[in-house]
């Protein structure tokens, strides 16, 4: 059975999320999955995918970022799961993020601004 974590309304999160449309692979002792990172911060990021993995896993995740060559590699624990049809997906909070990673992380707004709006955020 999936457990569901809804939103209290209270903002526990120490850094913003940002929107984005990212390409992602996802994989844990459970599941290898290919999917889209639609949200994300130096702390934390929400993988859209249909299939979710248990809350407490630990995971890696690869996201491409515009203009790198190579996807940046992160770690984190599935914190929170939103198993609704079309929108479903995995909170993952990160940890050991490297000072570089965190670096660019930080300066998504600047790498995303002159790409196109992507289709998976809608009209946002």
């Amino acid at each position: 059975m999936v457990q569901s974590v809804r939103n209290s309304g209270i903002e526990k999160r120490r850094t913003p999320r940002r929107r984005v449309a990212l390409s992602a692979r996802y994989q844990s002792a459970n599941l290898s999955l290919e999917g889209a990172v639609i949200d994300l911060s130096p702390d934390g990021l929400f993988f859209m995918s249909e299939f979710l993995d248990d809350l407490g896993e630990s995971a890696k995740i690869w996201v491409q970022l515009p203009n790198r060559g190579a996807p940046i590699e992160l770690r984190g624990e599935v914190r929170w799961i939103n198993d609704n049809p079309n929108s479903g997906g995995m909170g993952v909070r990160l940890f050991d993020v490297s000072i570089e990673d965190r670096a660019v992380l930080s300066s998504l707004p600047d790498l995303l601004r002159d790409l196109p709006p992507s289709p998976l955020l809608g009209n946002a």
